[in-house]
């Protein structure tokens, strides 16, 4: 069995997923993926849009967190969080939704996001 590689994807790739999506993806998203989803040594792990491995598929926690949790069109999950989603929004802002309720987490971007997550892993 072959080890998981992950696989930086390509422009076109990034223009793929955002159809398939249905969502456009924020600039700041973008350079996320093209970092390699790099969340240093935070406990999470981001959702991957090429070749990912099932635990970690954007389609895949997409359809689930939609049909499963109700999770609102005008969000689009980026990681999972044990059934709860960070997600970015059409204006770029990233916001834990949870399945069990409401909260009022949010972020300007995801760049601002990335870099809590990576200080609060130092921590």
């Amino acid at each position: 069995m072959k080890a998981f590689e992950l696989k930086i994807p390509t422009d076109i790739e990034i223009n793929d997923a955002q159809e398939k999506l249905g969502f456009n993806l924020p600039s700041e998203y973008v350079a996320f993926i093209k970092s390699g989803y790099d969340l240093g040594d935070a406990p999470l792990e981001a959702l991957e849009i090429v070749n990912p491995p099932s635990y970690a598929d954007i389609y895949e926690a997409l359809e689930s967190a939609r049909k499963s949790y109700g999770l609102p069109l005008e969000l689009m999950p980026i990681c999972e969080d044990n059934s709860d989603y960070y997600c970015i929004n059409q204006k770029g802002e990233v916001v834990f939704w949870s399945h069990n309720g409401t909260t009022d987490e949010k972020w300007k971007n995801v760049t601002i996001w990335r870099n809590q997550m990576v200080l609060e892993a130092g921590e």
